[in-house]
């Protein structure tokens, strides 16, 4: 066998080989640098606690705000500290209807 077959059969069985795989793991070096490097990825856990804490952070004052209704709800005296009465409001809302019969008459002029 001549030095040209030896270099043949070294190229095609080491070196194309060993080119390839050099090749891949460059592929494979330069992605992992794009991503910021190894161990950038989040486990399920870590994942799970992000999204329950992002939850109630954004359910806070919908939970604040229904527990404002209920103690309103409820005529707890707290929540009422510094509100008007309903009843009040509509006294002074309809001083101009002397009876009962006066209502429909208040809505027609109310529309008009």
């Amino acid at each position: 066998m001549d030095i040209t077959g030896l270099f043949a059969i070294f190229a095609v069985f080491i070196g194309l080989p060993w080119a390839v795989f050099a090749g891949i793991a460059k592929v494979k070096a330069a992605n992992a640098a794009g991503r910021g490097g190894e161990g950038t990825e989040l486990r399920a856990s870590e994942l799970r606690a992000m999204i329950e804490a992002s939850v109630e952070e954004a359910t806070a004052p919908l939970v604040r705000r229904i527990e404002t209704l209920e103690a309103i709800a409820t005529d707890d005296e707290p929540a009422r500290a510094g509100r008007l009465d309903p009843a009040t409001l509509a006294n002074v809302f309809d001083t101009d209807l002397d009876d009962a019969n006066d209502v429909p008459a208040a809505r027609r002029r109310a529309r008009e």
